[in-house]
């Protein structure tokens, strides 16, 4: 991507107007969109992992973050599996909702077959809302796996069609990476929904560079059409000692970048990010990648990403009741270049109006492994259409905690913007 066409997907995304003029603005986002957006990978059948071990923790740890979108790869071994499904039930019950992978026999793990389907919706109590193809099938390595995997993937939209007892089941498609992508044969009569794994390394959630979220979207056009995107694995690994190519970064830096991802990859319009995963499923040391992605260390101790993600929840969420919403709008110029500006509207159910903005620049050198020295801050003017009520100004920090200054309730503000998420909330 070049970045003319960058910086014009940051203003266009965001919604930001970035002039001396004010242009009409599109209608705000709603709050509780961006929450919805937001999933977890979990591994509810993987025995001799904390999901199975310690359940009641993980379930516990679930209700405190905020999240309600979860997916789990089917683990079908014979008749009922009732230790994994009942867990899935369990959380069910509690008002969780899963996407649920069907393996196609093409990677490790047991097939599962489609005609399995009203049996494995009937299993999770309700909770089945997406039946999602395999799970990174290496298709590229022979030429009649293409054709296999596509097979598995019609077989399971003939059967989820044909269940008239759920209707409100989607099929997403499987989730192919790499080199895989373009050996795919075009799957958009047989989806619902796209499916993309968009880990962006350790390059920054707005990159325009390899790990770019607008690369993953079109690589994946081909093979699913216009189908609304989800990315059922998205986030970042902090195991810093890794020989793996897939990079690292710092947990503070992971924890300044995840609210970024969640809040850029809705502006660009994925339609649920899961991201990877919710407690470390191994702990086999700073070298192993697969130790380190969880939100939850592998003794259950929260990271700082997991209390930035909560927070970010919370926030968007609020504590109040429906009320009449602000209903002013807000114009935005700078003192000077800042190309990097990501700002949005969202409106909250209890009338306050959100509006996150952040600098989308990188913050840690591959190099070193180390986080770069902070970006000075830049000025950004606010123009409110009305006067507020209040005016307060919440910072996300690298420990996950969130900071609040009440500002002046005036219609012109200036407000200093870093590459560390800010919300302004005017009421």
């Amino acid at each position: 991507m070049s970045d003319l066409t960058r910086r014009s997907a940051l203003a266009l995304a965001a919604g930001a107007l970035v002039a001396g003029r004010a242009e009409a603005a599109a209608p705000p986002h709603r709050c509780e969109d961006l929450i919805d957006s937001i999933g977890v990978n979990v591994h509810l059948g993987h025995g001799g992992t904390p999901y199975v071990a310690r359940f009641e923790a993980c379930a516990a740890a679930l209700d405190t973050l905020g999240v309600r979108h979860l997916r789990d790869d089917i683990v079908l071994t014979g008749g009922e599996p009732a230790g994994q499904f009942a867990r899935i039930a369990a959380l069910a019950g509690r008002g969780y909702r899963f996407s649920l992978v069907f393996y196609d026999g093409l990677t490790p793990g047991p097939r599962v077959p489609p005609d399995k389907f009203a049996a494995i919706a009937r299993w999770a109590g309700g909770g089945l809302i997406i039946a999602e193809g395999g799970n990174e099938p290496p298709i590229a390595g022979r030429r009649d796996l293409p054709g296999l995997s596509a097979d598995h993937q019609a077989a399971l939209f003939r059967a989820v069609r044909t269940d008239a007892r759920d209707p409100a089941v989607q099929v997403a498609g499987p989730s192919y990476i790499q080199g895989n992508v373009a050996a795919a044969q075009n799957l958009a009569a047989l989806v619902d929904l796209g499916n993309i794994h968009a880990y962006p390394g350790a390059e920054h959630p707005e990159t325009g560079g390899g790990g770019s979220l607008a690369r993953f979207v079109a690589a994946a056009r081909p093979v699913f059409g216009s189908a609304p995107m989800i990315a059922t694995e998205n986030g970042y690994h902090t195991a810093l000692a890794t020989r793996s190519a897939h990079l690292p970064v710092s947990e503070g830096i992971r924890a300044r970048y995840l609210p970024r991802l969640l809040l850029w990859s809705y502006l660009q319009g994925v339609r649920r990010t899961y991201l990877y995963e919710l407690i470390a499923s191994f702990d086999h040391g700073d070298g192993d990648p697969e130790s380190r992605f969880g939100l939850l260390a592998y003794d259950g101790q929260p990271t700082p990403a997991f209390t930035a993600v909560r927070n970010l929840i919370r926030l968007f969420g609020g504590h109040g009741t429906a009320g009449a919403p602000y209903s002013g709008d807000v114009a935005i110029t700078q003192a000077g270049a800042m190309p990097d500006l990501v700002s949005a509207r969202f409106v909250r159910r209890d009338g306050a109006l959100l509006v996150p903005l952040w600098q989308g620049i990188d913050a840690w050198d591959r190099r070193s492994l180390a986080a770069r020295p902070d970006a000075p801050p830049k000025a950004v003017d606010f123009l409110l259409a009305q006067q507020p009520r209040s005016v307060r100004l919440h910072r996300f920090a690298d420990d996950g905690s969130v900071s609040v200054s009440v500002l002046s309730a005036e219609r012109r503000m200036m407000v200093q913007v870093t590459d560390r998420l800010g919300v302004l909330e005017i009421t």
